[in-house]
């Protein structure tokens, strides 16, 4: 019997050794979550505009080209859930805050709480961005370990890119996400067939959102601060492939919110002109050109109505 329990623990210890050093790995470097956490309360905590949103804003509004003091609190896949979030945890230490951006994608309205694209990502914001997240169950065990949260091969890809490149950081200080030649899409109408079908859900159940879009603008409106709900540029293409009845209700939704919010402004940029086919890396996400063009566009729709 004895050297049954020998063979388990000698099976055992290299598993708790791995699960240890990617417990460390999570819990010491820094990642997006920990660093913009890090940034907003520090140095960027007399801003005055604040971008919220996923991908989109995330690649898409660079706070480098606004006028007033500006951070990026965007993130790859970053729900309305999140946002919402992310908006009561920090409005109130905001104390110069005048303009709240949230960009409003083509499936944030119907978008589910605790969808599979939060799977994993609910821990790391409960974590490491110190928020109160209520689908995170206090008796789930990957609450209390990160090394638990993510799938072994993706965590062994980030700890290579670690020791590869000295950081996983992937995005500025201004929490703007890096990007370069290297993410453009040169078959742009292929993709945009893939991306379009991908962010189908076929609901039109925007019930819950919009009631957590109007409790972000009531809180804005409670500390006399706007809210430009906004609809990024997109590839002709993919709009296009789009459901048309969506799109309406979607223009409904937020047109009737800014009407009834006079804190509240709605702007549909899905097909600006402005906009070339070659400010677009891939279906739905600008380049850097792109978001430089947008963010700056966007900066004077602000001043123009400050």
């Amino acid at each position: 019997m004895k050297k049954l329990y020998t063979k388990i623990l000698l099976f055992c210890l290299p598993v708790l050794f791995v699960w240890a050093s990617l417990e460390f790995f999570y819990r010491t470097v820094a990642t997006n979550y920990t660093y913009k956490t890090s940034q907003i309360e520090t140095e960027y905590k007399d801003i005055e505009t604040l971008l919220l949103g996923d991908s989109h804003t995330f690649f898409g509004l660079n706070p480098e080209y606004f006028s007033a003091a500006t951070f990026n609190l965007g993130n790859i896949s970053q729900s309305l859930y999140f946002d919402e979030l992310l908006l009561d945890k920090h409005l109130e230490n905001l104390l110069n805050l005048k303009t709240v951006v949230l960009n409003v994608s083509y499936f944030s309205l119907s978008a589910k709480d605790n969808s599979k694209e939060d799977s994993w990502r609910k821990y790391f914001y409960d974590q490491q961005m110190d928020l109160d997240v209520p689908i995170v169950a206090a008796y789930d065990p990957k609450k209390y370990s990160l090394a638990l949260a993510r799938r072994f091969n993706k965590s062994a890809e980030l700890v290579h890119t670690y020791f590869e490149k000295g950081a996983i950081l992937s995005c500025y200080p201004n929490g703007y996400g890096k990007q370069d030649e290297g993410d453009l899409i040169s078959d742009k109408n292929k993709i945009a067939v893939i991306i379009a079908k991908k962010h189908e859900d076929e609901s039109l159940d925007f019930a819950n959102n919009t009631k957590r879009l109007q409790r972000m603008i009531m809180l804005c409106k409670e500390r006399n601060v706007r809210v430009v709900l906004l609809e990024m540029p997109v590839y002709s293409v993919y709009y296009d492939l789009l459901n048309a009845n969506k799109k309406q209700k979607i223009k409904k939704t937020l047109s009737g919110l800014a009407s009834n919010n006079q804190n509240t402004s709605y702007l549909d940029w899905n097909k600006n002109e402005a906009f070339l086919p070659s400010d677009f890396r891939d279906a739905d996400h600008l380049t850097n050109e792109g978001a430089e063009k947008c963010s700056k566009l966007l900066d004077g729709v602000l001043v123009l109505n400050n």
